[in-house]
């Protein structure tokens, strides 16, 4: 197809510069790398059962907003607690220490969770994650005599 030589650019580049500058004005973040998600993530023991693997954050109405995604790779449901440190541009904490929740994620099943930040002061996060089984990733139970019910720290 022949285009006019004034058209400046080709369609392709012309629709991802608009998709970008939606995003950029909607206040949206691009979801993260896995690189960068493992450094907004810590986890409580070795957890190799269930993984944060998506994650998205935007500030809207002054208060950080993050949405991520808890994978199970197993057949087996697992049961996980998460909580949220909210800290300020200097990596100092802005709220008191949040209560467990805890989510059951169903074998093979992903789960979308989305959080807002308690103030307007937050800028960045971690999410502390802990798995009541963090014995390993094939789905099989625990060694004998084991407990399943692992306590929170």
């Amino acid at each position: 197809m022949n285009r006019p030589s004034s058209y400046p650019f080709p369609p392709r580049r012309l629709l991802g510069a608009l998709a970008a500058s939606v995003l950029l004005w909607s206040g949206v973040v691009p979801t993260a790398s896995a690189q960068s998600i493992a450094s907004k993530v810590e986890q409580l023991g070795q957890i190799t059962v269930v993984q944060v693997s998506q994650m998205m954050s935007a500030r809207r109405d002054g208060l950080l907003q993050v949405q991520f995604e808890l994978t199970n790779t197993t057949d087996s449901n697992q049961r996980v607690r998460y909580r949220f440190k909210w800290l300020d541009s200097t990596g100092f904490t802005v709220w008191d220490e949040e209560p467990w929740k805890p989510v059951i994620v169903h074998g093979r099943q992903k789960t979308l969770h989305r959080v807002v930040a308690p103030t307007r002061e937050a800028s960045d996060f971690r999410i502390e994650l802990h798995a009541d089984d963090n014995w390993g990733g094939d789905g099989s139970a625990p060694a004998p005599g084991s407990s399943s019910n692992t306590t929170l720290p």
